[in-house]
């Protein structure tokens, strides 16, 4: 049996924070949370999980300079990054093509939707 996947995530504002962690916990996963870019770039390094949720407006370290940091672990130690924002502009898109294993989610966002992206995710890679 595998063990159960982990996702982190990061948002500054406690109410999505709270709301992913309770649809991705419902749907099996562990979940960590942390309420801004630096302190998720700490759990990355230190927890090592199999997806990161990222808003991509924080203080402390946003969510392009994140997924920036975390993408040379990717050769390595591959994970899902999901980024979700408002609205997504050119130069945005640009920039996330650059790095692997990673997609925007535009807010408002359906927490199924990032379950869905989560489980073909996971399942692509074992498969």
């Amino acid at each position: 049996m595998d063990k159960k996947k982990t996702i982190l995530i990061i948002d500054d504002d406690i109410h999505i924070r709270r709301i992913l962690e309770i649809k991705i916990k419902h749907n099996g996963y562990n979940t960590i949370t942390a309420k801004n870019g630096k302190q998720g770039l700490s759990i990355i390094h230190e927890q090592k999980p199999d997806a990161v949720i990222s808003d991509l407006n924080m203080p402390r370290l946003d969510g392009e300079a994140l997924c920036k940091l975390t993408n040379p672990i990717k050769k390595d130690r591959p994970f899902l990054t999901i980024i979700i924002t408002a609205r997504i502009n050119p130069s945005e898109q640009e920039w996330i093509n650059e790095m692997q294993d990673t997609m925007f989610m535009e807010k408002p966002f359906s927490p199924s939707k990032i379950i869905e992206s989560l489980a073909r995710y996971f399942e692509n890679i074992t498969s």
